[in-house]
């Protein structure tokens, strides 16, 4: 199904671990080495800012071959415009399996763009000349997005089908009329969580480490659209937009209380289940959502100057992250301030075993050495020994 060396992706994983393993003094660099040579990994792969150049380079050159096709078959192009782009994006498509497959391309640029090519031609090539609703394109999205971050395992293609699936149950919705526009928010909630509480069971199969990125970037935007359909703003001003509410300034909402209560309270939900559980992912997404409950509060009710907020909310900051850098010197409760190579630490391998074993010569000769059983104390020894 992936296509690429499943072997080689397991590897990689195992190297990254070896390369943290390494950083922090737990092996030597022997043993890494040696780890090195028992776990090959013939990727094609660059480093982020060859990966961007490759990239760029790659989209020019496609959209030059396309403005080829188009010259070549400009005669008849009106009429024919949606055939070709169909007909480029199978090349596309072919291109990405041929760099895979026999140019051994991982993360290289080259494969990412011919990704998002093929992926945004298709879907250009489907909709654009029929003019579909909203309904149907998000299911082409899906389907198109869904494809490809299983066969190819990209993290953002999941994000992708994520959010086209959400929006096939928004535009849904809408077709049932004002009941189930009313609920449309409590149900993009229900739906985020279930795929947040399923992406974290997924998650802990064996079968699924080769898509631990695909899932982990499910479940940041999991979380983030929980509370995205839940908070006041976006709620008021995109039922406004949509529905025709026609919404003054100190005009509300129906369950606006609610709607406040989940602003302010779920980003805090989440940071301290996050340090209960030790969940980086629930810590950093509340983190980063305490700035919406900021832009929220301050964008319906004025308390002082923005310049006069930002200010103290920077000191505050500052005088809080000093704090915990004091307080977190030495490790306490499973959390430190100093620096962690492993991104995951909880679901980090015992690499320094793993090495020693990888590494170990077996059949090592026992120099005649015979250990026989015995009968004192049923351990195995005895007199004969």
């Amino acid at each position: 199904m992936i296509a690429y060396n499943n072997d080689w992706l397991k590897n990689l994983l195992v190297r990254n671990d070896i390369e943290n393993a390494l950083d922090e003094n737990c092996i030597t660099k022997e043993e890494h080495d040696a780890a090195y040579k028992k776990y090959p990994v013939g990727f094609y792969s660059t480093n982020i800012f060859t990966r961007i150049g490759l990239f760029i380079l790659t989209h020019i050159i496609l959209s030059f071959s396309f403005g080829l096709l188009v010259l070549i078959f400009i005669s008849s192009i009106e009429h024919a415009l949606d055939k070709l782009a169909i007909f480029f994006s199978i090349l596309m498509y072919a291109a990405l399996e041929y760099m895979v497959k026999e140019k051994k391309h991982y993360r290289s640029g080259v494969d990412d763009a011919l990704l998002w090519g093929f992926a945004c031609t298709l879907f250009c090539a489907i909709s654009l000349p029929h003019d579909f609703a909203g309904l149907t394109n998000c299911m082409i999205v899906f389907i198109i997005s869904c494809y490809c971050s299983i066969r190819f395992v990209n993290g953002l293609m999941a994000v992708v089908a994520y959010l086209s699936m959400l929006g096939i149950l928004f535009y849904a919705c809408l077709e049932f009329g004002s009941v189930a526009k009313a609920i449309v928010p409590f149900i993009i909630m229900a739906a985020s969580m279930i795929v947040y509480f399923i992406s974290r069971k997924i998650k802990l199969q064996q079968g699924a480490i080769l898509y631990l990125n695909c899932i982990n970037m499910i479940l940041i935007a999991s979380l983030i659209s929980f509370y995205v359909a839940g908070n006041y703003y976006i709620v008021r001003e995109l039922s406004n937009a949509m529905f025709d509410l026609n919404l003054k300034p100190a005009d509300g909402i129906p369950l606006g209380w609610l709607f406040w209560i989940f602003t302010t309270s779920i980003p805090l939900i989440y940071i301290i289940r996050g340090v209960q559980k030790k969940d980086a992912i629930l810590l950093r997404v509340g983190l980063l959502l305490v700035a919406a409950i900021v832009f929220t509060i301050r964008y319906y009710h004025t308390l002082m100057p923005i310049e006069i907020l930002m200010t103290l909310a920077g000191i505050l900051l500052l005088v809080v992250g000093y704090g915990l850098m004091k307080y977190l010197h030495e490790p306490k409760y499973g959390f430190t301030y100093k620096e962690i190579a492993a991104k995951n630490v909880p679901d980090k391998l015992n690499v320094e075993a793993l090495v020693i074993s990888q590494t170990f010569v077996p059949g090592t000769d026992d120099g005649g050495r015979k250990f026989g059983g015995g009968s004192f104390g049923g351990g195995g020894s005895s007199s004969d020994y």
